[in-house]
C-alpha cells in the first residue's frame, strides 16, 4: 500500500454548544476526494481510505489511528475534524463526540494528546511518513492554550475559533441561529484545499506539497484562523493543474488571446 488516509470526522449534532462539529464528516470526505484525485505518484487506485462514522465514540476513533499506525504504507494521513472543547482538570483539548453534553464532553471525547501519542509512537516505522491534518473549530479555552503547538508529530491544518450561540436550536441541516451564534464549522480547510487544487497555482511547481500550498490557503482564508504547520518535505504530493493546463496549451499549439 502506498498511501493510507484515515478520516476522523466527529460530529455532535445533539448539543447546540457543539454545532461547530457539524460538517466534519463531509470535510473528511472532501479531503479524501481532493487527495486521491490529485495524488502525484499514487492515485485513487493506490490509496486506502478508511472513514470512521461521524457518530463513533472516542475508543473507535483512537483504535482506527492505532491500527493504521501498525500497517505498512509509504504515507499515512490522519484527517481529524470536528470541534475541540477544553478538559479543565487535565488541561488538554478534547474532540467532542456524538452524544456529548457540556458537562461530560471532556470525558466522552477524543483527547488531542491521545492522537498525537499514537502517531508519535508509530514514527520511524517501515511505513514512512505520518501526517496529522487538523480541520476543526475550537472553543475559547482550548483556543487560548498552546497545546496545538510543537506537538512532536508532522502536522498541517487549520483551527478556527468558535463560540456557541446564546440561544437557538439546531435545524434539520444542523444550522444554529441566535444572538451571538458563530457560523464557523469544521471542514473549512478541506474547502480551501479543494479550491486551490481544482484551480491550480500558477507560478508554483508542477508538484505541490503542503509547504507549497500553505501560504496560498492561508492567504485565501478568513481572518482569525490559526494555521498549523506545514511540515517540510512531505510525501503528500499533489499535481498542480495550472502547470498541466499550460503544458497542454503548448502541446496543442493554442495561441493566447489577442495574438495573430
Amino acid at each position: 500500500m502506498v498511501v493510507e488516509l484515515v478520516l476522523l470526522g466527529a460530529e455532535c449534532p445533539e448539543e447546540r454548544a457543539f454545532a461547530g462539529s457539524i460538517g466534519a464528516a463531509a470535510g473528511g470526505e472532501l479531503f479524501a476526494r481532493v487527495v486521491t484525485g490529485a495524488m502525484f505518484d499514487a492515485g485513487a487506485g493506490r490509496c486506502q481510505v478508511t472513514a470512521i462514522p461521524p457518530d463513533a465514540d472516542a475508543n473507535m476513533l483512537l483504535t482506527a489511528v492505532k491500527e493504521a499506525v501498525e500497517r505498512d504504507s509509504r504515507l499515512l494521513v490522519v484527517y481529524l475534524g470536528g470541534q475541540f472543547t477544553w478538559d479543565v482538570r487535565r488541561r488538554r483539548p478534547v474532540l467532542v463526540t456524538a452524544g456529548s453534553g457540556r458537562d461530560n464532553a471532556h470525558g466522552r471525547g477524543l483527547a488531542w494528546d491521545w492522537v498525537v501519542s499514537a502517531l508519535a509512537h508509530g514514527a520511524g516505522a517501515a511505513r514512512g511518513e505520518s501526517l496529522l491534518v487538523v480541520d476543526a473549530v475550537v472553543g475559547a479555552e482550548a483556543w487560548a492554550s498552546a497545546a496545538f503547538d510543537a506537538v512532536g508529530v508532522r502536522l498541517w491544518g487549520r483551527l478556527q475559533p468558535y463560540a456557541p450561540p446564546r440561544w437557538g436550536r439546531s435545524g434539520s441541516a444542523g444550522a444554529v441561529t441566535g444572538v451571538g451564534a458563530v457560523t464557523a464549522t469544521a471542514g473549512g480547510f478541506s474547502a480551501l484545499l479543494d479550491q486551490a487544487v481544482r484551480q491550480g497555482l500558477p507560478g508554483q511547481p508542477a508538484v505541490l506539497d503542503p509547504a507549497a500550498l500553505h501560504s496560498t490557503l492561508e492567504a485565501r482564508d478568513t481572518p482569525g484562523s490559526r494555521w498549523l504547520g506545514p511540515p517540510a518535505a512531505s510525501r503528500l504530493l499533489l499535481r498542480n493543474r495550472a502547470v498541466l493546463r499550460g503544458v497542454l496549451r503548448e502541446t496543442s499549439g493554442e495561441q493566447p488571446y489577442g495574438s495573430d
